[in-house]
């Protein structure tokens, strides 16, 4: 037997930590400060670690010897956690603080791509609002604004149709960083967003499925950018020969840029790419596993995980092969919407605004499979919300059809006062006909 500590508390938190439990029977996961909701004897939570704090998780690594950890937060990982922890004898898997910032900074992510070749879009970093104005009405092409730092939510990028949408976006992240004021302007691309993940470990890396993350809050691809309201995986466009183009133009650089960079970087990579006509650009760079993603492709996996995670930490990942089945998989997203929209007094719900918690949830075990996020315990014991993405259902099947029917039939066995889901998951990606596996990107695959 063996036990390791996850430092999460989000839906991806919940599939690496069922992953780990489901791949390998001799392990037990401490999940911190992780979610009291989960019946898996198995997964153990953790509720005294908190994010901002890593000496919370030593405290409890001096009663609890594990023989890793994985930080798979970005708050967590941003605020040096691994460094931390390094620092007093534990063997840990994330990015190092420095690491973390190809994240945690837009600006230091691009320009990390920049210098080692990995393809970005046209761009410029500005302090000054008005300089930021005057770039944008001088650009031939319509643009994303991106504050720099880390946002509440996932809404620090705006993409803009107009010159004047784009200065509007300015003038908000003006109004709320005032001195602190940095953006990031870039050329928006036009193509088919994927979300690519590999698994680093020294100079090797394990590419995982890629994924198609819908980011928008409201039907139709429509709405504020957020932390995601569902996803697919594996991406409609994945094939060998696009794997091994992504291979060549993005991680084989990223990889290698790390090395003659020196940053301490071993874990998840999430990169956000956009396939258009001159091949993958890519749009972001995460220090860690997606969400939503995680809950359709980690699922997928059937190699050990521990196991990889040992050859993370001891070398040899890249004689690691990695075992996924065939199946399609969609996760929506439940959120903590607004509990009467008839009432103008009302809370607005997530992503829009404030929004009520304590909601009680039924209905979770009638599901066949769902990772959870920002759910509780109350005194009595029921589940109630705690947060805004609540918990994302997923449904398996052997097409994007299948996959989607699966993932709503067991969204309508979940209720909680203002629970709301985007109802086009998927839908751009279900093919015309029927026993189809593999159909053309269309209708509300996410691009920017």
């Amino acid at each position: 037997m063996t036990a390791v500590l996850v430092v999460d508390g989000t839906g991806r938190g919940h599939a690496i930590c069922d992953l780990m439990t489901r791949t390998n029977p001799a392990v037990t996961v401490y999940y911190g400060p992780g979610c009291d909701v989960i019946g898996d004897e198995r997964v153990v939570p953790v509720p005294s670690i908190a994010f901002d704090d890593p000496g919370t998780a030593l405290a409890f690594l001096r009663t609890t010897p594990v023989e890793f950890v994985l930080v798979g937060n970005i708050d967590a990982l941003s605020r040096g956690y691994v460094d931390v922890l390094r620092a007093h004898g534990h063997q840990v898997i994330g990015p190092a603080r420095a690491a973390a910032e190809l994240e945690a900074s837009k600006e230091r992510g691009k320009l990390f791509c920049d210098r080692h070749g990995v393809p970005v879009p046209a761009y410029g970093v500005f302090t000054d609002p008005q300089e930021a104005r005057s770039h944008i009405r001088s650009r031939p092409y319509t643009c994303v604004v991106k504050t720099d730092g880390l946002t509440v939510d996932g809404d620090g990028s705006i993409v803009c149709e107009t010159t004047g949408e784009a200065e509007a976006a300015v003038e908000r992240f003006a109004r709320e960083h005032g001195d602190d004021f940095r953006v990031v302007v870039e050329e928006r691309l036009r193509g088919t967003e994927i979300s690519i993940f590999a698994l680093i470990g020294g100079d090797e890396y394990l590419m995982f499925p890629s994924a198609v993350d819908f980011k928008r809050a409201l039907d139709g691809d429509s709405g504020k950018n957020c932390d995601g309201m569902g996803s697919v995986a594996p991406h409609p466009a994945d094939s060998p020969a696009l794997r091994e183009r992504v291979r060549a133009a993005i991680l084989d650089p990223f990889v290698r840029g790390l090395r003659r960079d020196g940053l301490d970087y071993s874990g998840f990579v999430y990169i956000g790419a956009m396939l258009t006509d001159a091949g993958p650009v890519v749009i972001e760079v995460n220090a860690r596993f997606g969400d939503s993603e995680a809950e359709v492709v980690l699922p997928s996996v059937h190699s050990d995980f521990v196991a990889l995670c040992r050859s993370v930490l001891a070398g040899g990942l890249g004689r690691q092969r990695l075992i996924t089945d065939d199946l399609v998989r969609c996760s929506v997203a439940l959120t903590q919407g607004c509990l009467d929209p008839l009432d103008p007094d009302a809370l607005p719900g997530w992503p829009f605004g404030a929004f009520a918690q304590g909601q009680p949830v039924s209905g979770l075990e009638d599901v066949d499979v769902a990772f959870y996020a920002n759910l509780r315990r109350d005194a009595a014991g029921v589940p109630v919300t705690c947060g805004g993405r609540v918990l994302h259902v997923v449904g398996a099947g052997h097409g994007y059809r299948e996959a989607r029917e699966n993932a709503y039939r067991q969204v309508r066995r979940v209720s909680f006062p203002g629970m709301r889901h985007r109802d086009d998951i998927a839908i751009g990606l279900v093919p015309s006909g029927t026993g189809e596996k593999a159909p053309t990107l269309a209708g509300n695959v996410p691009s920017r």
